[in-house]
């Protein structure tokens, strides 16, 4: 998959969002960025009664670092958001050591809208 990215595209997504993590924010360093297809290259959406596909082009281009893109996966945008948004509920149901620190006040849960950096800049 990156050997189809031309190093040109590669450079331009990387400084699309000033090095950072289209999704998180976090800084990126550009040999361990990785580029997420925006819409997945498996999935098909529909904008403006158009179908998109999900293919290797500079605009469905986003850098991500490994976590994020490993999370988003095949998710499109907004399946992502939902999956995030979900984690505190299998978090509470499968982890005793995330309940404990909840408990003790050491993690503080607070109802959020998921909103990614690209939406921020």
């Amino acid at each position: 998959m990156a050997n189809q990215i031309k190093k040109s595209d590669r450079l331009e997504t990387f400084t699309k969002y000033n090095g950072k993590c289209a999704y998180c924010g976090i800084d990126l360093n550009y040999s361990e960025m990785q580029i997420d297809h925006i819409i997945p290259r498996r999935r098909s959406e529909i904008h403006n009664d158009k179908i998109i596909n999900g293919k290797n082009h500079i605009l469905n281009y986003n850098p991500s670092c490994k976590s994020c893109n490993s999370s988003k996966s095949t998710f499109s945008i907004e399946d992502w958001r939902k999956q995030i948004k979900q984690k505190i509920n299998s978090l509470r149901r499968d982890s005793s050591t995330f309940r404990i620190c909840e408990r003790f006040n050491l993690v503080k849960v607070e109802k959020l809208d998921v909103i990614f950096y690209f939406e921020k800049v």
